[in-house]
């Protein structure tokens, strides 16, 4: 080779390195926008039940059917994702979640809300798919495969401090009027669009082609070849309950507070700290790990129930005070820490011993595995609210949340948090790191 070709060869890996870390910085503005909903989802209780006229189950039979019609979408995004590349399908996924936002400004009724909810969960199934996938490939490109945590925790955090400041406006923004913070939600979802374009597609080896046509039968090979492997068996079936257990929470939590005799701007307020913590969570997740090691998960799981059990027996037999808030405020503020440091944590363990072929098709199990478990908790749960008051599910809630949570830590000993060595090759997707 001349020295004209190897100086070519070295400024196209520059090149290529930059396109890299430019992914990775974007992807760290481009998160505080796109994670989910900004100023939704402090009051979205209330502006359901209060502006909409929904009822309480009604409020969960929403988050129900964009939990069942993201599970369904699962195949199809990948196919998406495949065809067209990352970028295009952050950036259509970017749109969709515009549509969605607009939907809950204009939509009349209950079904009208249910079909923004049929195309956001698409917008989200692309985005969840691509995006953790664009940031992990650029960071591996890089030598920096081992920073995933953090940088996605540094990004999830930004998000999480927004929402904070964006609950306590929407308290007060929803008592001059119940369609400001919804949409301000909106705008923030075109923002998040515009950022998306400023992504760039990833330079593919041959082997990882996204133009190659889809073929569904070696799609369905793979995802049965992982499946065979009991880790991760093990991470998909944690996945379905525990995300489960915190979709019920999120809407579960503000009903409690709402029953409490709590008015609507406070709500916020908790909320807007209950969104901190997430974001602390989410932060310090990488310093956590340290601690607990191959026990995180199951810290986690009983971290987060007993806090919930907390909760709902407090509310239940004790009147409002500034004691009982003082302990609602404790507890939600272990939920909230627990559910940011999960999030970024389960996604190192899906993410850990992959490759390009099979990355997607693990996180789309994986998200199958977790939209499924909280669209089925979610149904139970607003049907179960229809005959019985909200303190009753709560605590009915938590005791079968510990029991389920515990039978399914019992089986995932011994197949989680291994060295690599200790695992066979078919565990780790006979994957070569």
């Amino acid at each position: 080779m001349s020295e004209k070709d190897k100086l070519i060869n070295e400024n196209t890996n520059q090149n290529e390195r930059k396109l890299y870390e430019k992914n990775i910085k974007v992807y760290k503005k481009y998160k505080m926008f796109s994670y989910d909903f900004l100023f939704y989802f402090a009051v979205s209780v209330m502006y359901f039940t209060q502006i909409k006229g929904f009822t309480t189950s009604q409020v969960m039979y929403i988050t129900a059917f964009y939990t069942f019609f993201s599970f369904i979408w699962q195949v199809t995004a990948n196919f998406l994702v495949e065809k067209i590349g990352l970028k295009k399908s952050i950036v259509f996924g970017n749109f969709l979640v515009c549509f969605t936002s607009f939907s809950y400004i204009v939509a009349p009724s209950f079904y009208l809300v249910i079909v923004g909810e049929f195309f956001g969960s698409l917008g989200f199934t692309l985005k969840s798919l691509a995006e953790g996938t664009l940031c992990y490939s650029s960071l591996k490109r890089i030598g920096k495969r081992e920073s995933f945590s953090k940088v996605e925790g540094i990004a999830n955090s930004k998000y999480y401090y927004y929402d904070a400041i964006s609950s306590v406006l929407a308290g007060y923004l929803f008592i001059i009027d119940g369609y400001i913070p919804i949409i301000l939600c909106f705008v923030n979802s075109v923002i998040s669009l515009m950022i998306s374009l400023n992504f760039k597609d990833i330079k593919l080896n041959e082997n990882e082609n996204l133009e190659n046509k889809f073929n569904f039968k070696e799609f369905k090979c793979q995802l049965l070849t992982i499946l065979k492997s009991k880790r991760s068996k093990s991470i998909f079936l944690y996945a379905f309950f525990f995300m489960g257990i915190i979709s019920v929470t999120g809407n579960l939590y503000k009903l409690l507070l709402i029953d409490l005799g709590i008015q609507t701007q406070y709500i916020t307020m908790i909320v807007c700290l209950f969104t901190v913590l997430v974001g602390f969570g989410a932060k310090f997740v990488f310093e956590l790990e340290k601690r607990t090691k191959n026990k995180t998960l199951m810290i986690f799981a009983y971290m987060y129930i007993f806090a919930l059990a907390i909760i709902s027996i407090t509310c239940k037999n004790f009147k409002l005070s500034i004691g009982v808030l003082i302990i609602v405020m404790l507890s939600l503020s272990i939920l909230g820490f627990v559910q940011g440091a999960y999030r970024v944590a389960i996604k190192k363990y899906v993410l850990n011993f992959t490759n390009s072929g099979i990355r997607t098709k693990i996180t789309s199990l994986y998200y199958m595995a977790e939209n499924l478990g909280s669209s089925l908790m979610l149904f139970i749960s607003g049907k179960a609210l229809d005959y019985m008051p909200t303190y009753n599910f709560s605590l009915i809630f938590t005791i079968f949340s510990f029991i389920t949570m515990g039978l399914i830590l019992v089986y995932m000993k011994g197949k989680i948090g291994l060295k690599p060595e200790e695992y066979k090759s078919s565990e780790i997707n006979n994957t070569k790191l």
